[in-house]
């Protein structure tokens, strides 16, 4: 059962703004053209926790990408190297395995900054986490196996073109609440081969359906006026049956280290940097007609305002 539907009315810009918490029946929908990462406004939109503070930072000099969209974007740098680094939105309450729910972003890879080592298998990632349980470190490393991301709900891209696996794959995953002290004891995942291709901005959407037990991950072109348009290929479903329960409770832009860099030819697993315009959570279900009028009523936003996230 879900916790509710999808019915959040026609707003004006009050819909699309930087600041974290339930929006509009437990919505939170974070526009970055302006600087989530600024304290000038009181507390920042994204809470950067980790050493690697220099992984996140705002840049104003990115064009705008859809529609309602403006000038700037969330610069997040991945590298493989450095030791994990979030930013985090908190949701205001706390979703389960016995909920529905919809979390997504529009991404650009920037092509100039993209190194995937073919011996590598490091994902780019956003999540949902769980802000008491989910670590920081999800590949353990040779001298203990052992990850500590508990309750994560990843969409996770690899990048990594293999000699022996091929690649690269769209690959979500789902940790679930501990059970051993290993994050890895409860998960399950999912694996297309599929392509995020560089320098063009992309709409990722996941959808947990609480009553079939999985979590959906699309990737969707923008078309004209901002309009979703699904990618041949860019459609994953996980079913949940390994991963247990969960309970997260906040959104996450993760730039994970590698524990096991030390196999590539590199030294590296990734490198990539990428231009986040906006990041969203709401609970409830998509348009059984999978055209995404809420999405497309954010994106195509007009003076009167997006018609946010609907369903009857």
């Amino acid at each position: 059962m879900s916790r509710s539907g999808l019915t959040l009315a026609a707003a004006a810009a009050a819909i699309l703004i930087a600041t974290p918490g339930p929006l509009l029946a437990g919505a939170v929908i974070l526009d970055l053209k302006a600087d989530p990462l600024s304290h000038t406004r009181g507390a920042p939109a994204l809470e950067v926790q980790g050493a690697g503070t220099d992984l996140f930072l705002h840049d104003l000099s990115t064009p705008r990408v859809f529609p309602s969209d403006a000038p700037g974007s969330l610069l997040a740098r991945y590298d493989s190297t450095r030791p994990t680094t979030r930013a985090v939105a908190t949701l205001g309450a706390v979703y389960t395995e016995q909920d529905d729910f919809v979390f997504g972003a529009i991404v650009t890879i920037r092509p100039e900054v993209l190194e995937a080592d073919p011996f590598g298998f490091h994902p780019i990632t956003f999540s949902l986490i769980n802000t008491a349980t989910t670590g920081f470190d999800r590949t353990g490393t040779l001298s203990d196996f052992r990850a500590d991301t508990f309750d994560t709900v990843d969409v996770a891209y690899f990048p990594q073109v293999s000699p022996l696996f091929g690649g690269p794959y769209l690959a979500p995953a789902v940790f679930g609440s501990p059970i051993s002290d290993d994050a890895f004891a409860s998960f399950t995942f999912g694996s297309v081969p599929f392509e995020i291709a560089p320098g063009a901005p992309h709409l990722i959407t996941a959808e947990h359906d609480a009553d079939a037990n999985r979590l959906v991950v699309s990737v969707w072109a923008l078309g004209r006026g901002g309009l979703p348009v699904p990618l041949p290929g860019g459609r994953v479903e996980v079913s949940l049956e390994g991963a247990g329960g969960f309970a997260v409770d906040a959104l996450a832009i993760t730039a994970y280290e590698d524990g096991f860099n030390v196999f590539t030819q590199s030294g590296r697993s990734v490198r990539a940097d990428l231009d986040y315009d906006l990041l969203f959570f709401a609970p409830g279900s998509l348009d059984e007609s999978g055209s995404l009028p809420s999405l497309t009523g954010i994106l195509r936003r007009s003076s009167e305002g997006a018609h946010g996230l609907n369903r009857d």
